[in-house]
């Protein structure tokens, strides 16, 4: 069996283990902050723009079919930006998912014990790459990894079905708090729709020279959401397309691609395996208990698939 050297014999690539500018990502995490606070400031400010100086105008001084559609409209928005921000924070302070300690892909432990043991002998040498369904093996975790899951070097962990570390949300998007991410999204992407939609009056008064109280802020608010609708719109349909296929952001992004996609079991089971099977959750950023401990289970008992030729990544 060819062995590949794991730290001295790579070049001496061991020597230039101080140059691993991954380790200036836990940086994020500060920035991280500072965005949630930025988060809530934009949200903060378009609400104030459209609820206060545009709707709430007119329900106040509106004639009566002016104030019953501007009422309307205060309520959708409102719960919008509710459903946002409830789905904010879940996909801030929800666990990704993490390999469970002593995870091993093998049929019981005595053999996980002979593999790991084999793993750190020899010169700490590898298995064999061109094996076809080797297991994987995290060398920053010491712990084997199931298929899908990756080495997130913001958090320092291997994270289940990892689609990519945001700073919006100042947290790694996984495989439990995927859903609340897209919904953060879809959420986002509909209330700046209607926030542009709703200001819009107030910007060509703005332009006219038609200037009230709060009309620089009112175009302010409607440049900023304007902005987010377009900027979303792709990044959105992007996401919808890689949850019709079952894949994330890093398997898109691969050298090497699997065809078929394994993983891809139609649009509709793809969508339930993410959302959940009942349509009244389908809106809703949270997971019962059952779900999580499914969504667990099916990836961490996912088989190995053929990896002929591919770099073993961390």
């Amino acid at each position: 069996m060819p062995a590949v050297d794991a730290g001295n014999g790579m070049g001496g690539m061991g020597r230039l283990a101080w140059m691993n500018v991954f380790r200036f990502c836990k940086a994020l995490r500060v920035l991280g902050h500072v965005m949630v606070l930025a988060v809530l400031a934009l949200v903060g400010l378009s609400f104030y723009a459209v609820a206060v100086e545009t709707l709430g105008r007119g329900i106040a001084h509106g004639a009566p079919h002016i104030m019953v559609l501007d009422l309307v409209l205060l309520v959708v928005f409102s719960t919008l930006v509710f459903m946002l921000v409830w789905s904010y924070f879940a996909a801030v302070l929800t666990e990704p998912g993490s390999v469970p300690e002593d995870w091993h892909p093998f049929a019981d432990d005595e053999t996980a014990t002979r593999e790991l043991q084999r793993w750190n002998t020899g010169g700490d040498t590898l298995y064999d790459r061109a094996d076809p369904q080797r297991p994987r093996y995290c060398r920053k975790c010491h712990n084997w990894k199931p298929e899908r899951a990756h080495h997130c070097s913001v958090s320092g962990r291997c994270i289940l079905k990892m689609d990519h570390y945001c700073i919006w949300v100042v947290n790694c998007v996984g495989l439990l708090n995927y859903k609340f991410f897209l919904l953060f999204i879809a959420y986002t992407w509909a209330a700046c729709l209607l926030a542009a939609c709703i200001l819009m009056p107030g910007l060509v008064e703005y332009f006219r020279g038609e200037k009230k109280s709060g009309s620089t802020l009112v175009f302010l608010s409607f440049v900023i959401d304007a902005a987010f609708v377009v900027s979303l719109l792709g990044f959105l349909g992007m996401h919808l397309k890689l949850l019709s296929v079952n894949c994330t952001s890093i398997e898109m992004y691969e050298k090497q691609r699997i065809h078929p996609w394994p993983y891809n079991k139609g649009w509709r089971s793809n969508f339930d395996e993410v959302f959940g099977p009942s349509w009244w959750q389908w809106l809703l950023p949270f997971h019962t208990e059952a779900e999580r401990q499914r969504m667990m289970d099916t990836v961490l008992a996912a088989p190995l698939i053929e990896r002929v030729g591919a770099v073993e990544d961390v």
